[in-house]
């Protein structure tokens, strides 16, 4: 992982080494980074935290509001409804990325954020506020901590202690008036100063001895920084944003195709399987119905004939049998009020009048057996249904 400092100067470290560029060298082969920039402008808005389009566009309204240029803009909430909007110029984000390739950027965070990163690492009291001095060689870099809330980093062209700590008192001052309503309850007129310059920690400790100033053994405290960020944030410059919300529409639209094709195909198959498993289940039971009501034909035939020959052959007939076999084959609803056997030789007849119990609505006779054939009438006497049965025997 390589780590990038962008001010007049470009710092780049591999986490070991550091190197110092100008803006026209080559910057070699980098496969990943992180980067940071010096040159951001930091503004305080509320916004509703639980809209995030909502939010993210009041947010850019604001800062648009208040700096002109075009600018490429990120935000971080740092208390209910409170956001910190950081933005960088669309042409410096451009001119980064000319060097460095977005798809190899793994963050692109403000310098003053990369700091804050390495300070809390360091496990430094963020309550207060902290008036951070980085020596990078020729240029200071002044940047005002209030917790989570930073302000915009000066750079001062100064080599000693007497002719910075003025500096360092009107970043303090002009921070606390940029914050106003929303500086910290806990912040007085009261600050630290933390650098990195172990010599002019000393000689600002001489200069005014009542402020509290503290040395960090850090070279590079923002490339340092960049090693501890947390969730990754990232500059975007908006043809990139475009470029990947049209090919994301792609791949939506294709996944969509693939699925909708894949559907259409599992409809068409099994709507096909159905059409040959009906079919040919539709032709077997046409089949087995037309064998079975050709074996009824046969089978009532044989019966009659068997029945017929069986009078033919019988000079008596056993009526009781008869009447036993009729009246068991009613449902129970039925009850026999009449019943006669006529004939003569061998056809006879078997004729009975039965009505429904308490006149109840009449159940199905039943065509089994000797009422297979049987001849079934309705018919009133006294306004009172019954049913006529005639069996041939």
């Amino acid at each position: 992982m390589n780590y990038l400092l962008f001010n007049n100067e470009i710092f780049i470290s591999d986490g070991q080494v550091t190197r110092t560029m100008g803006k026209g060298e080559n910057l070699g082969p980098i496969e990943k980074a992180c980067l940071c920039c010096v040159d951001v402008d930091v503004m305080i808005a509320s916004a509703p935290q639980d809209y995030l389009d909502k939010k993210d566009s009041i947010l850019a309204q604001k800062f648009a509001a208040v700096y002109s240029d075009e600018y490429i803009t990120l935000n971080e909430r740092i208390d209910n409804n409170i956001f910190q909007v950081f933005g960088i110029k669309a042409e410096k984000v451009k001119e980064i990325y000319s060097l460095v390739p977005s798809s190899k950027v793994d963050a692109f965070v403000p310098y003053a954020i990369a700091v804050r990163s390495l300070l809390i690492n360091r496990k430094t009291d963020m309550a207060g506020l902290i008036v951070f001095v980085d020596d990078s060689g020729h240029e200071k870099l002044i940047t005002v901590f209030d917790g989570l809330k930073f302000s915009r980093t000066r750079t001062i062209y100064t080599g000693n202690a007497e002719d910075i700590l003025p500096d360092i008192k009107r970043s303090h001052i002009d921070f606390n008036k940029k914050l106003g309503e929303f500086a910290s309850k806990s912040v007085t007129g009261d600050f630290a100063v933390i650098t990195n310059n172990r010599q002019m920690a000393e000689d600002i400790k001489l200069s005014e001895p009542g402020l509290a100033v503290e040395f960090l053994d850090c070279r590079h405290p923002a490339l340092e920084g960049l090693k501890f960020i947390g969730p990754p944030i990232k500059y975007r410059i908006h043809e990139e944003i475009i470029l990947e919300r049209k090919k994301e529409e792609m791949r939506s639209r294709f996944m969509y195709l693939i699925v909708s094709i894949s559907i259409c195909l599992a409809g068409i198959l099994f709507f096909g399987f159905n059409q040959i498993t009906y079919s040919c289940a539709s032709r077997d039971f046409d089949g087995e119905k037309l064998k079975n009501s050709r074996l009824k034909d046969a089978l009532n035939t044989i019966d009659q004939y068997i029945y017929q020959d069986s009078l033919r052959r019988s000079k008596d007939l056993n009526y009781s049998s008869v009447f036993f076999e009729v009246s068991g084959l009613l449902p129970s609803t039925y009850e026999i009020s009449s019943f006669k056997f006529t004939g003569n030789g061998w056809h006879r007849v078997f004729e009975t009048y039965i009505f429904a119990q308490d006149d109840q609505f009449y159940d199905e006779i039943p065509r089994a057996k000797i009422l297979k054939n049987a001849e079934i009438k309705d018919f009133f006497i006294k306004n009172r249904p019954g049913k006529y049965l005639k069996v041939d025997l």
